[in-house]
């Protein structure tokens, strides 16, 4: 079976307490898991407490990264600060930091190249908007902020990379991209990522208010390694239900 991937994204959400109960339940249910890696990002304060608490039990990662180790950036964390506090994993790129904190496609490929380069697993997010994919532009979208990162990667850099799809008026709204729209895009990623590159695509996971009632559906698209999850991340019963999708 096919190495696959679960990531909460837990945003702006959870006090330390609670962010470090729902991991350890996360971790409980992710024992018995063969084919399925699962990982949680809480808020930056309570990841240092999130990690003690599960250890090697289940990966804590990072909403977000800087590409200096230090400096003037205020209210950036830098990757030596990650490393201290154990963590595995950072994200790059989600669609609230680019359309939100306006971060642009060349910062988010910096930020990436910088986790990569530290050896650092990223998660480096993608995705269009409601009017591109109206307007037939998704695939000029995509390329745009795959190509600002491929510009600046080498080969040794892509086995700690994981690619998440994101169509933004998908998250947090209860819409889906259609399996179609998925399996589409998801080959459009490939393809790009390989003539750009000359090397196979790393996985991609696909992100936009997945639940349990829609997952099965997903997992089974050709291209699709997982998922980045939001709203039903914050919800024991629901993740947990993911994972034993996942592994079906």
């Amino acid at each position: 079976m096919t190495k696959r991937y679960l990531f909460a994204n837990w945003k702006m959400n959870l006090t330390e307490d609670e962010s470090v109960d729902l991991a350890k339940k996360f971790s409980e249910a992710s024992k018995s898991l063969k084919n399925t890696t699962v990982g949680v990002a809480p808020a930056t304060l309570n990841v240092s407490a999130t990690k003690k608490a599960v250890g090697s039990n289940l990966l804590v990662g990072t909403q977000n990264v800087y590409y200096e180790e230090k400096g003037a950036f205020t209210g950036e964390i830098s990757i030596p600060m990650l490393k201290a506090a154990g963590i595995d994993f950072t994200i790059t790129g989600h669609s609230e930091r680019r359309n939100i904190f306006g971060e642009s496609n060349e910062l988010v490929a910096k930020r990436t190249q910088k986790a990569l380069d530290e050896g650092l697993t990223t998660i480096f997010c993608i995705g269009e908007k409601l009017d591109a994919r109206e307007s037939g532009k998704t695939n000029d979208i995509l390329a745009g902020q795959i190509d600002a990162l491929t510009s600046l990667l080498q080969k040794k850099n892509y086995d700690n990379l994981i690619i998440a799809y994101e169509p933004v008026w998908a998250i947090g709204t209860g819409k889906v991209a259609t399996t179609k729209e998925i399996e589409e895009t998801h080959a459009f990623i490939a393809k790009h990522w390989k003539d750009q590159t000359g090397y196979d695509c790393p996985p991609i996971l696909y992100g936009g208010s997945v639940k349990p009632d829609n997952y099965a559906e997903i997992i089974k698209v050709p291209l699709v390694s997982g998922a980045l999850v939001g709203g039903a991340a914050l919800k024991a019963d629901q993740f947990t239900k993911l994972m034993e999708i996942s592994e079906e």
